[in-house]
């Protein structure tokens, strides 16, 4: 289990997540439209496999673009070298889509499982309990923004939230009109809190892209999770979604 010290508790970083940290950052930020295909790109890569660019995820995931609002400070990004599909009112990309596009691109290497149901910051904890044990895994979430806490909440709130489970009153300031997607990467255990941290599209949230949540408002965003781990491991994925009573 890789730690990384800092002046919160330690991250323990979920099998590979170090790695596909590394992986997003050095792709930050999302192209207009494409957070689902940015974090698939990046799951991808970091399990050592060869894909151009974010284009090439969207468009075996049949993700249809919409405009984009990207938090303050951020620029959009509009460098595209495929012809995407754009209209707003269907915009988005599906988690069949965008689990096909995974297993395609990766040749059939990659297992992916998804996980759905009634998300609580136990079924989280529980869903992510059943992964420790695997080589490498990539949590990718669909989730609310307007229900995580601000990015840049202060270090001082983090700490206190850890010994006293009680979350920070920062609210998200970016509150995108669709759902978006993101990566959990690893967790914060505290004396009574748990932090999980997610691996965002943009630098400008978080510490270059990457910042801590407790881990009731990421249940209280949460849609849906796609567990992506080496192929011959799809099995224990399953297993970990049923542990924790999910489907």
């Amino acid at each position: 289990m890789a730690v990384l010290n800092t002046g919160l508790s330690d991250v323990h970083w979920l099998p590979g997540g170090a790695r596909l940290v590394a992986e997003a950052r050095a792709e930050l930020p999302q192209k207009d439209g494409l957070a689902a295909a940015f974090c698939a790109l990046a799951v991808l890569r970091a399990a050592g496999i060869a894909v151009a660019d974010q284009d090439e995820v969207a468009k075996a995931a049949g993700t249809v673009r919409a405009p984009d609002v990207p938090p303050r400070g951020a620029l959009s990004r509009n460098d595209f070298r495929l012809e995407l599909p754009y209209d707003a009112a269907t915009a988005g990309t599906s988690a069949a889509g965008l689990a096909q596009a995974i297993r395609t691109l990766s040749g059939g290497r990659l297992a992916v499982v998804p996980a759905r149901g009634d998300w609580r910051p136990e079924t989280v904890s529980d869903l992510l309990l059943g992964l420790w044990e695997l080589p490498r895994v990539a949590v990718l979430a669909r989730v609310d923004p307007a229900e995580l806490g601000s990015p840049d909440t202060p270090e001082r709130a983090l700490l206190d939230y850890l010994d006293t489970g009680i979350p920070p009153l920062w609210t998200n300031r970016w509150r995108p009109p669709a759902p978006h997607h993101v990566l959990i990467a690893g967790v914060r255990l505290g004396a009574a809190g748990t932090l999980l941290s997610i691996v965002d599209t943009y630098r400008e949230l978080g510490d270059d892209g990457v910042h801590d949540q407790p881990v009731e408002w990421v249940a209280a965003g949460l849609e849906s999770v796609l567990l992506v781990a080496d192929a011959e491991v799809g099995p224990v994925l399953a297993q970990a979604v049923r542990y924790a009573g999910l489907q």
